[in-house]
């Protein structure tokens, strides 16, 4: 038995491989676990996911779209000198619905959009869900309109014909990119096998997006924006819409503001008015008001304010995600003018109808003489700023191709020869002079040396002459023979008395313009002196014909200097600039300047015959001018313009003429003779001036008379 072979002795072989080897069923229960366990908890996260909000993780609907917007300010307020408002800003709404809210049929990839916009992830793979919001997406869409319609108080069909004409447009746009994408699309590949070619084919490869083989729909900008389909909203339709989004899918409302003219003609060439201009300030294309005349255009600074700025953030869409205000807008400055709107008012109403018979166009302004203030300026023909800030081309030509030019502001621009008007200024250069001894009178027959020349308006109507005549008779009774030799002796004198009545004119500042704050002014005309003698344009300029001519502002500023002992004031007509700092205030401070040389006792003479116009019996302005409890010193004038017209018809003066508080002019184009045409309308001026309490108010005596020589 010991014997018997046995391999207990021996270690027992163990089988090739680990013990892991030995056991395939756990190897392979690892190893799904290994590839399981690490899925588990992406499958959880997903589902977690898929049961939650699917705006909270989906991402964002597009790319979205920053711009930046002005916001509109309301400009500042032009007011009378009685706080009276002429112009504003009113703040207006209009109602912008988004193209695909209007679009007819609805855009398939917007449509789709919009009902998955209402779904729910889960709720997307329901055929049934998917359906009714469909239905109500295109249900709203319907009734779109109508809500708005009934909101707004309009009538329906007027909401379709905008959308109609909205979406005309946007599909002529549409097609005519498609046309020139068609046309520019044959060449745009190129089939040169140069090896330049082949460069730049290789770069285009490696730096460009793949092109799809089917090319893409036309998508242009006018797609995706609101468009305006009504304006001038009220206030409560306005609020309702942006309190109720969920009500008015798709809709916006945009505030503006429009200038509004409250008194319409008012006033309306020293209000000026404005127009609108693209805005170029690095942010979106935008127009924006600006003056354009009178004094809207002056203080266009003070008055316009500064925009304010906001930030818009759209999708893909064109819809409206956000919205962010970065720089608040800022009020324009109220302007207080010196206009006194009673005294304005009836200086109008006196030009039109003095301008209704013949005249084609005329101005009255009155100054205050001791500080420049305009206290009325009127210009007829006028016109309505209301009428031309966004005109339609037949209102717009109508008013360009009046030949009355309503929009020629007269008081500024008219530059007409002075006439008679012009003799205060002559007989002041020529009792200066010293040409003429104390007292000097001559003869006048009616003409100077041949009856048809040089020759006495009374002599040219009636065939007499005035006499015997000294300056103060010259200017009583507006005697052209007295001028005449006065000027041909100063002429004549020496080698600086030629020009001296230049130099006189100029001193009263013609040929310069006033320095008035309105654009526009013309410096009227007024001959340099001669280097030599001229004695028959002397004799001319003494008159106030030939070459000089002078604007409505000039005259009645000369007449406001003779009042008020020789200084030259500065007219303006805004008073006060509000609560502008003083960096915005465009205008100068009111000023006078003395008129250098200038004697006392020469400007007594000047305002003696002045007052003799009109309260001496033979003045020119006695009969049509006078007015019983105040006296009235000026100046008749008729200004000739030769041919078939009529001449030009001027008065200058001031009032009351003994403490003179104010100035004032009347001037009609080809209306005839100053004494007969703006004699009347001077006196009716006057008797404004009372009523308005710029001078002393009537007395009880003369009220009576007053009445019966006032104009109709």
């Amino acid at each position: 038995m010991l014997n018997r072979p046995t391999t207990d002795l021996l270690s027992r072989s163990e089988p090739r491989g680990s013990r892991w080897d030995r056991q395939p069923g756990v190897r392979l229960t690892l190893l799904g676990l290994a590839m399981v366990l690490p899925l588990i908890p992406i499958g959880w996260r997903t589902a977690s996911i898929m049961n939650q909000d699917g705006d909270k993780w989906a991402p964002r609907s597009s790319p979205v779209t920053v711009t930046t917007q002005p916001i509109p300010t309301h400009g500042g307020r032009i007011l009378t000198d009685d706080g009276t408002v002429l112009a504003h800003d009113q703040q207006r709404f209009s109602v912008l619905v988004h193209y695909r809210w209007i679009e007819t049929p609805p855009d398939p990839s917007w449509l789709r959009g919009q009902v998955l916009s209402r779904l729910k992830p889960r709720e997307r793979r329901d055929a049934t869900r998917v359906a009714s919001a469909r239905q109500s997406v295109l249900l709203r869409r319907k009734n779109l309109l109508q809500d708005l319609a009934t909101l707004c108080h309009v009538d329906k069909i007027q909401l379709e014909e905008a959308a109609g004409t909205v979406q005309h447009r946007v599909e002529r746009i549409v097609k005519t990119v498609e046309q020139n994408r068609n046309t520019a699309a044959p060449g745009s590949r190129s089939t040169s096998g140069s090896p330049t070619s082949l460069v730049q084919t290789i770069k285009r490869a490696l730096t460009s997006p793949p092109r799809r083989e089917e090319r893409e729909p036309v998508v242009v900008t006018e797609e995706l924006e609101y468009h305006r389909l009504l304006q001038d909203v009220s206030l409560e339709a306005a609020g309702t819409i942006q309190e109720h989004p969920e009500r008015f899918p798709g809709v916006v409302v945009r505030v503006s503001t429009r200038r509004v003219y409250t008194h319409g003609s008012l006033a309306a060439h020293v209000v000026g008015n404005r127009r609108q201009q693209p805005r170029d300030r690095g942010i979106v294309p935008e127009r924006e008001w600006v003056g354009a005349s009178g004094v809207e255009k002056s203080y266009d600074p003070v008055l316009r304010g500064q925009p304010g700025l906001r930030r818009i953030v759209t999708n893909r869409h064109g819809e409206v995600v956000s919205t962010r205000i970065l720089r608040p807008p800022r009020r324009g400055r109220d302007i207080q003018l010196t206009l006194s709107l009673p005294l304005q008012r009836r200086a109008e109403t006196l030009l039109d109808q003095a301008t209704s018979t013949g005249s084609s166009g005329g101005a009255i302004v009155v100054i205050d003489l001791h500080t420049g203030a305009i206290r009325a300026a009127a210009s007829a023909p006028r016109f309505d700023p209301n009428l031309i800030l966004a005109p339609d081309a037949d209102t717009w030509k109508s008013i360009v191709d009046n030949p009355s030019r309503p929009l020629f502001c007269r008081v500024t621009g008219m530059a007409l020869p002075p006439g008679s008007v012009f003799k205060s200024v002559s007989a002041t250069a020529l009792l200066q002079s010293g040409i003429l001894p104390p007292g000097h009178s001559i003869s006048c027959r009616g003409f100077l040396d041949t009856p048809s020349h040089h020759r006495c308006y009374v002599f040219s109507r009636f065939g007499i002459g005035h006499g015997r005549t000294d300056m103060g008779d010259a200017l009583c009774r507006s005697c052209n023979v007295y001028f005449f030799d006065a000027a041909r002796r100063l002429a004549r004198s020496g080698s600086t008395g030629h020009n001296s009545l230049h130099r006189w004119a100029a001193n009263f500042g013609f040929g310069v313009p006033t320095g008035i704050d309105l654009p526009g002014e013309s410096a009227g005309r007024l001959p340099s002196p001669p280097t030599k003698p001229l004695v028959s344009e002397t004799m001319q300029l003494a008159i106030g014909q030939g070459p000089v001519t002078a604007t409505p502002l000039q005259v009645v500023r000369m007449m406001a200097a003779i009042a008020n002992g020789g200084s030259l004031v500065t007219p303006h007509v805004v008073s006060d600039l509000g609560p502008a700092p003083e960096a915005l205030a465009t205008r100068a401070e009111p000023r006078t300047t003395p008129i250098p040389g200038l004697s006392k006792r020469v400007l007594d003479t000047v305002r003696a015959g002045l007052q003799r116009v009109v309260e001496d019996p033979r003045g020119t302005g006695y009969k049509r001018v006078r007015l019983p409890g105040i006296a009235i010193a000026g100046k008749t004038g008729t200004a000739e313009v030769g041919g078939d017209l009529e001449d030009h018809a001027w008065f200058a003066g001031y009032v009351p003429a003994r403490r003179p508080r104010v100035a004032f002019v009347v001037v009609l184009e080809h209306a005839g003779s100053g004494g007969r045409k703006a004699g009347p309308v001077a006196r009716a001026l006057v008797e404004s001036l009372q009523v308005t309490g710029l001078i002393a108010p009537p007395s009880p005596a003369a009220a009576t008379t007053r009445s019966q020589n006032s104009l109709p």
